[in-house]
């Protein structure tokens, strides 16, 4: 080694003995930045960083300094002792090798601790990476951030490693960062190219991209790979109901066949009939401050005797609430469907309400023997058309269609409304409604919700069409700020098409905090467009109580319905269109409305007196209809 570096390897000695980590650091990157290519200075920030927690990071550096000097001792050293640490005990053997045909340099000593010096002393502490571990176990927990730094630190000590590439690109369609969750199943597939599970998380990615045509090709590939992995194949068949109109005939049909595989031999019930046993048993994979969990847990108060079937991990007030206000709450969390179904036998449930939408952790229990419940579909998120098993659908006027084409007329039992829910009684001054955006900026701001599964190319274009037939309005894609470069890009691109991308915004930040940006969403637009072939949820229902006018077009399926649903327990039909033209004509008669001021200042009282704010005549209602069913045909078929 050239002596060059001896009065660098004395002044990083001394910042070693005096001084601190950050500072050690910040010494080497600024030298670095200015164009050194001493060893010692990614060696000293390879063995900080591995002494912070990052062995990833810190085997990065090391490589890095080794490619510089490859017969620099020291750093031979510590990557034999790091690699054999976390558990590449192959490349530590290599390293230890290496090593012994080496001379260390003298005055570099002091560089290295003690621990880290010795691939001897490293043997007798082989470990392995704990970061997959705790990622998952972040994940689940709902903390997403902790999870991809977690899984990040794991792929750089294990470079190409399925589990934490997946959970990696999990973690970021959480984050709603599905441009760079797509980048990593792209990098992933480059190791696993027929990994069904890769394809189907891409799949997802696609679909937040708004790529749908490019995710059904995905969806495809993971339903016929995933063979007898039923798993998976619910967690395809839950992202199928998200599909655009032109690709809605393959997505059903793979729906439908994945429905038909999982048909549990449920007990036949006619919705005219009474349940044998008084107690409810609801299954749910959202037991936690979910979409639906501002709907279900007030209802849940009126069933007598309950009992919760919990299929998640994650854990907050909501998940208490839920849980201490039934009579037996159980955690049922990877139960295979037979031993859950001998579960859910045991605590002889007359109706089972199964709120879970295909997905990872949903299940449909599979019931043998005598006593088996009448399972009952009602609400999920996302919502789906059909559910395997299921005896009773419960629907309103406007899922009643959909509900008769897919159970046939026996099975639905019709409520007033499928939807209510809890607003809150003391407001936050963010929740306050405010004066008409329109009167202050000058002209009308229309608003849609940026989820990118549901900009499909039907809904560009239907807001298109709204942008022409009022053209001083403008169109804010928003509830959130902290869009992707790429997806801003391809929105203004997918605009375009129609001439409008000048007229068309993406919500500005305004602080670091996801919730800030969601409730200032409805003080900067006028009306509310719906999305098509799906429709929103219960951002809707949040939407009508801040005192916004919802645009919403009727579909062809169950999650094309709730708009109109929503809209019509809110007293506010027609804001329902049937087809484009109807959409168009109320979003522009809305917009040049003269009294719209007056419309979203009595709107908040209007919501609170209709039946969307009433979760407690919703939860009388279904709790007189599960009365009504009964026991007609045990056969098995």
């Amino acid at each position: 080694m050239s002596d060059e570096f001896t009065a660098e390897i004395a002044e990083l000695t001394g910042i070693l003995q005096s001084g601190t980590a950050a500072e050690l650091m910040e010494h080497c990157q600024m030298k670095i930045g200015q164009g050194s290519l001493n060893p010692y200075y990614f060696l000293a920030m390879g063995i900080t960083s591995f002494c912070s927690g990052d062995a990833g990071l810190g085997l990065q550096l090391l490589e890095r300094a080794h490619s510089i000097a490859p017969d620099c001792r020291e750093v031979v050293d510590v990557l034999a002792s790091i690699y054999t640490r976390v558990g590449r005990l192959a490349d530590g053997l290599y390293y230890g090798k290496l090593a012994v045909c080496l001379k260390p340099r003298p005055d570099a000593k002091d560089l290295v601790p003690a621990d880290l010096s010795s691939y001897m002393t490293s043997l007798q502490n082989v470990g392995i990476s704990h970061h997959l571990t705790k990622a998952e176990a972040a994940f689940h927990l709902g903390l997403f951030r902790e999870a991809l730094d977690q899984a990040e630190k794991h792929l750089r000590i294990h470079p190409g490693d399925k589990a934490s590439m997946l959970l990696i690109a999990r973690s970021l369609l959480a984050l709603d960062r599905p441009f760079a969750a797509a980048s990593m199943m792209r990098a992933a597939l480059h190791h696993n190219p027929a990994d069904p599970r890769m394809h189907a998380v891409l799949a997802d990615s696609m679909m937040a991209c708004g790529r749908h045509d490019t995710a059904i090709e995905h969806q495809k590939i993971a339903f016929e790979l995933a063979g007898d992995d039923d798993t998976l194949r619910a967690e395809v068949a839950g992202s199928l109901v998200l599909q655009s109109g032109a690709n809605w005939p393959a997505a059903q049909a793979m729906i439908d066949a994945f429905v038909a595989e999982r048909e549990a031999p449920l007990r036949r019930v006619n919705a005219r009939d009474k349940v044998d046993s008084p107690v409810v048993g609801l299954m749910w994979d959202q037991v936690y401050d979910s979409p639906l969990a501002h709907c279900v847990a007030p209802v849940l108060k009126h069933f007598e005797m309950t009992v919760l079937y919990t299929l998640n991990p994650r854990h907050d007030p909501v998940t208490d609430l839920l849980r201490t206000s039934v009579m037996r709450p159980r955690q049922s969390i990877g139960i295979d469907a037979a031993t859950l179904g001998r579960v859910v036998l045991g605590d002889q449930p007359g109706v089972l309400i199964n709120l879970c939408c295909p997905s990872e952790r949903a299940s449909y229990p599979v019931f043998k023997g005598d006593g088996a419940p009448a399972t009952l579909h009602w609400i999920s998120s996302p919502m789906c058309d059909r559910l395997p098993g299921v005896s009773v659908v419960l629907s309103d006027e406007e899922t009643a269609p959909v509900d008769r084409r897919t159970y046939g007329e026996e099975r639905v039992m019709s409520l007033p409304n499928l939807l209510a829910f809890q607003f809150p009684k003391i407001l936050a001054p963010e929740e306050e409604v405010l004066d008409l955006p329109r009167s202050t900026r000058g002209f009308p701001m229309f608003g849609v919700h940026g989820h990118g599964a549901r900009m499909t190319g039907e809904s560009v274009a239907l807001w298109s069409r709204v942008l022409w037939a009022v053209p001083d309005a403008h169109l804010m894609i928003g509830g959130r700020d902290d869009w992707e470069e790429e997806m801003v890009t391809w929105g203004l691109e997918a605009f375009a098409e129609y001439g409008v991308s000048n007229r068309v915004h993406f919500q500005a930040p305004l602080e670091d905090n996801a919730a800030a940006a969601a409730k200032a969403f409805p003080h900067m637009v006028d009306v509310v467009l719906d999305s098509t072939p799906v429709n929103g949820l219960t951002e809707l229902a949040w939407d009508l109580w801040m005192g916004l006018p919802v645009v919403s077009m009727r579909g062809d399926r169950r999650a094309g319905r709730m708009g109109a649903s929503i809209l019509r327990a809110a007293g506010r039909p027609e804001w329902i269109a049937d087809d484009s033209a109807g959409y168009v004509a109320i979003a522009a008669r809305l917009a040049k409305d003269p009294d719209l001021a007056r419309i979203r200042a009595e709107l908040r009282q209007q919501v609170l007196a209709s039946r969307l704010a009433n979760p407690d005549a919703l939860g009388d209602e279904i709790s007189v209809r599960l009365k009504g069913i009964r026991t007609l045909d045990l056969s098995r078929g």
